[in-house]
């Protein structure tokens, strides 16, 4: 394994940057024997647990510990300046910023591990991430909460912060779980928090999560309108549900179109605006669907729905030569404790329908 390790002293205080084989670690310390101990362990930890290293490469984060010494809105400003600006070496970039906003050019002690925790920054260089940022930046899109929502989720602190927002934990509750010290981190991380919190991202796993309390506990649904470019998300969790709670029922529905499959040992797969089931390595089924809101009179909203369905599900059978597809579409009935249906529908390739509604959980 080759690793990379920087050590920048601000203030009385150590900062660590490890690079090595795709994961990035920051460390703080405040004495050369914390950093000399913290740094032990680290460098051992990378070495030597081959399995732990196999875990990362598999996480969904790769960055560790998380560091901020400087305002959002001017990290974003640098990012931005040094991506319209660059002309090669990055970390001169900083300087050229420093200089030009009259600040001292130590700054660049709290703004290099604070990009680099965030993945902008790796190998004294911007990273691709970086550089999609700065472009959002530059022109004013509105793609830039989501593209900080990715970016928080690939450090692993930040990410577990991030699940409990969605759970409904208050911001001042979850920034705890850093264990920071100083107002100034606080502020700021708050304030990154804030951005993401308005990504669709964000609100899509908000409604994930209170989809997966719906399902687990039962009661009040929490969660009316579902975010944009999120619906499948839900249908593939409702699915899931099915599979594990109604698989019978399921597999009734299946037989009734002379589809015999045992739905337990599929597995499922995202193909673009829908999901490919999966049984023994070869795709059999697709599953489509949408997220409707509805009163009691559910049923012609959910008929209507299904009707715009029917032929994209049809057409995807043909075109990747399945034996079904399945069509779900939860119902969010709307009152004093909302609630869910799910209008589920099956064909195969001969034409063939059959429906049927469940409720959940």
């Amino acid at each position: 394994m080759d690793l990379s390790i920087r050590i920048i002293q601000e203030s009385g205080e150590y900062q660590v940057i490890i690079e090595g084989d795709g994961v990035t670690r920051i460390l703080k310390a405040r004495s050369i024997n914390e950093l000399i101990s913290s740094l032990g362990t680290e460098v051992r930890d990378l070495l030597t647990i081959r399995e732990g290293d196999d875990a990362l490469r598999s996480s969904p984060c790769n960055l560790r510990g998380w560091y901020i010494r400087l305002p959002i809105s001017k990290l974003l400003d640098i990012v931005a300046f040094l991506v319209k600006n660059r002309q090669g070496d990055d970390t001169e970039g900083i300087m050229k910023y420093l200089d030009s906003h009259g600040l001292s050019r130590s700054n660049y002690r709290v703004i290099i591990p604070t990009l680099s925790a965030l993945g902008l920054w790796k190998q004294g260089k911007l990273t691709k991430e970086a550089e999609e940022l700065g472009k959002a930046i530059i022109s004013g899109g509105q793609e830039l909460p989501n593209l900080l929502y990715r970016l928080a989720t690939r450090n692993c602190a930040l990410r577990e912060v991030i699940d409990k927002l969605a759970e409904g934990l208050s911001i001042n509750e979850a920034i705890k779980l850093l264990n920071l010290t100083r107002r100034d981190e606080i502020n700021y991380t708050g304030n990154l928090l804030e951005m993401i919190m308005n990504s669709d991202e964000f609100r899509c796993l908000q409604y994930s999560r209170a989809l997966e309390k719906y399902l687990k506990n039962g009661g009040c649904f929490m969660a009316i309108d579902v975010p944009k470019d999120c619906a499948l998300n839900q249908v593939i969790t409702i699915f899931n549900h099915l599979v594990s709670n109604k698989g019978f029922h399921l597999t009734s529905l299946l037989s009734d179109i002379d589809i015999t499959i045992n739905l337990s040992l599929t597995s499922t797969q995202l193909s673009n605006d829908h999901v490919l089931i999966i049984q023994g390595g070869k795709p059999i089924g697709a599953l489509i669907g949408d997220v409707i809101t509805a009163n009691n009179n559910y049923a012609p909203r959910a008929r209507e729905a299904v009707d715009k369905l029917e032929p994209v599900a049809t057409r995807i059978i043909k075109a990747d030569n399945l034996l079904f597809s399945m069509i779900i579409v939860p119902i969010v009935i709307i009152e004093e404790c909302p609630r869910i249906k799910v209008y589920v529908m099956v064909g195969n390739k001969l034409g063939d329908w059959i429906a049927r509604v469940f409720d959940l959980p």
